[in-house]
């Protein structure tokens, strides 16, 4: 349960995040030095200079407002990009590679990604927008042990080629197009430049990009090794529309059905030993829209889509009639809990594979059903510096310049950073609060959490912390990101085990971004605004957290790359005797 839970605002794209691991963590070590301009080959002006032609003058003054917006916005632009001169000096070059004749607006993206690459911060990035002649690749990879796995096809001709290893694409080496990957979008670590390759395989426009082509036309060519060894090709097809008609192997596990929140509830086993919450989204709950709703965010119209992806039907009514029918992580908790406490049920995994992130209250709710508030103040969380400048205060509408100068100090200037979670961090560090103080600091977290009505009503019933507390286990993979690794920290700070893949998000990264929009070009894309320092003192995780048992090729394998492979290994995971006494909390 972390201090200043408000704002806590994450990217409100559900964005997401894969042979060597040697080459791709040399690339980690390196990433100033591979960020070139890329090819500024595009058509000509057309004769009346359409709607995505940008002249010099504008196109340069879309340059200098994102280099504005950066450095005023976030907390250290300079720490991974070589430092002020190097960070300026690739502005400089690209703002000498603008055409004096204007330049197309795809063209311009492409000059832009790898200044806001160089950042290293996957939540600081454009919004890749899809053009109307993108279509979907049909074939489905994800990253295991660092490579690059087919996960699903398209085809039941192709079933037997999943599991099989990614080489390489069109012809392309996978290691190339990781490196190519890492000089356009920023990333902390292997498993979010694999992943943000991942994202780009799936689409014909974002893969020829990749490709250095104009376009993809016919069916992409996967040149694959099957797991026996055995050399093979995967012809993947462009389809337009939905990605539909999704085939994997089949599992051996029959999982609660999610709703469209993508929530779901229940157990693994007919006794009701093993207890399951998976989570896929972190924005598609209602205490999330109450965070939002708090903060002042504009939530757009996501609110409406997840009414009517509840109920299958349009939304209708107030928003507070919209927001009833969302289902709630309470509500869903508290049914959980009642029936794991009934069943004494020894375990609970928590699976969040699936979750790309969007607003991370729902961990500090899970927190407070599983354990003690007293002692959630006590374990080590880590902390946060924020940073509050214009574009912040412009997106978040709720909160002031003035009010935090009352958080903070009478004299905080726009630009400052805000260090009161560090000191609170080191004071706790180096005083280890009482059991009164513990009870404080527990009280104010709750104040709080009563912001949101839904989470306020159980605090009025009473009784609920720390319901019961089994046993924990959480699941990551590669998609695990920002709000959903929240809770993976959160959870393992108390004593959870981590099975599955790494994530894609450092526990040591800067996180809490801020929408911007260029004048001229009108992309847009978010700007990180706050530090989190999620494991400060255990640096090699802060930057890779591996699972306490990681999913490896060969264990993918053995379970016949089974989709839900890292349920069952988790399942044997916990096989083992575990070191501390369940414990039944009244």
């Amino acid at each position: 349960m972390s201090f200043g839970l408000f704002p806590v605002q994450e990217n409100l794209g559900e964005n997401s995040v894969f042979q060597s691991r040697r080459r791709l963590s040399l690339l980690l070590l390196a990433v100033p030095a591979i960020l070139s301009l890329p090819s500024l080959a595009q058509p000509p002006a057309p004769a009346g200079q359409g709607q995505d032609w940008l002249p010099a003058q504008d196109a340069r003054d879309d340059l200098r407002q994102l280099w504005t917006d950066i450095e005023a916005t976030h907390p250290d632009p300079f720490l991974r990009s070589g430092g002020m001169v190097a960070f300026r000096k690739r502005f400089t070059e690209a703002h000498a590679a603008i055409p004096v004749t204007g330049i197309h607006r795809h063209a311009f993206e492409r000059l832009l990604l790898p200044l806001l690459a160089q950042v290293g911060d996957g939540h600081t990035t454009f919004d890749r927008e899809s053009s109307k002649t993108d279509a979907q690749v049909l074939v489905d990879l994800t990253p295991v042990e660092e490579r690059l796995v087919v996960a699903a096809v398209y085809d039941p001709a192709q079933l037997s080629l999943g599991g099989a290893t990614v080489q390489a694409i069109e012809g392309v080496p996978v290691a190339t197009l990781a490196e190519r990957m890492g000089a356009r979008l920023g990333y902390e670590n292997v498993y979010t430049n694999l992943a943000h390759l991942v994202e780009a395989a799936a689409s014909s426009g974002r893969l020829a990009d990749l490709l250095d082509r104009p376009a993809l036309t016919a069916p992409v060519t996967f040149h694959l090794l099957l797991p026996g060894g055995e050399p093979a090709t995967l012809r993947a097809p462009l389809r337009s529309g939905a990605r539909t008609g999704r085939l994997t192997p089949p599992s051996r596990l029959h999982l609660p059905p999610m709703d469209g929140s993508r929530m779901a509830a229940g157990f693994l086993d007919d006794a009701g030993q093993v207890g399951y919450f998976p989570l896929d989204s972190s924005m598609r709950y209602r205490e999330a829209f109450e965070v939002w709703r708090l903060t002042g965010m504009n939530m757009g119209d996501l609110l409406d889509r997840v009414v009517e992806d509840v109920t299958g039907r349009k939304a209708s009514g107030t928003e507070a009639e919209k927001l009833a029918q969302v289902p709630s992580v309470t509500e869903r908790l508290m049914a959980l809990c009642t029936e794991m406490k009934a069943r004494r049920t020894p375990v609970l995994i928590v699976d969040l594979r699936e979750n790309p992130g969007g607003q991370s209250v729902f961990a500090d709710i899970l927190e407070y059903f599983l354990y003690p508030v007293d002692d959630t103040v006590a374990v080590d969380h880590g902390y946060q510096v924020s940073r509050f400048s214009a574009l912040y205060f412009r997106t978040h509408s709720a909160d002031s310049l003035d009010k935090v100068r009352a958080r903070t100090t009478a004299d905080f200037q726009l630009g400052d950073l805000d260090f009161t979670g560090l000191d609170q961090w080191q004071h706790l560090r180096a005083v280890p609060p009482s059991p009164a103080e513990r009870k404080r600091l527990g009280q104010r977290c709750l104040d709080q959490l009563r912001g949101l009505p839904t989470f306020a009503k159980l605090l009025d019933m009473g009784g609920w912390n720390a319901a019961w507390t089994p046993r924990v286990v959480v699941l990551t993979a590669a998609r695990t990101y920002s709000a959903a690794f929240d809770a993976v920290l959160q959870l393992r700070a108390h004593g959870a085990a981590v099975v599955g893949v790494p994530s894609s998000q450092a526990a040591n990264c800067f996180i809490d971004a801020v929408q911007f929009q260029l004048a001229h070009s009108g992309l847009t894309g978010s700007i990180s605004f706050k530090w989190s320092a999620g494991l400060p003192r255990d640096l090699p995780n802060g930057t890779l957290l591996r699972p306490d048992r990681e999913l490896t090729y060969a264990d993918d394998r053995a379970y016949q790359f089974d989709p839900n492979a890292t349920i069952l290994l988790a399942m044997d995971f916990l096989s083992k005797p575990h070191p501390a006494a369940q414990k039944d909390r009244n």
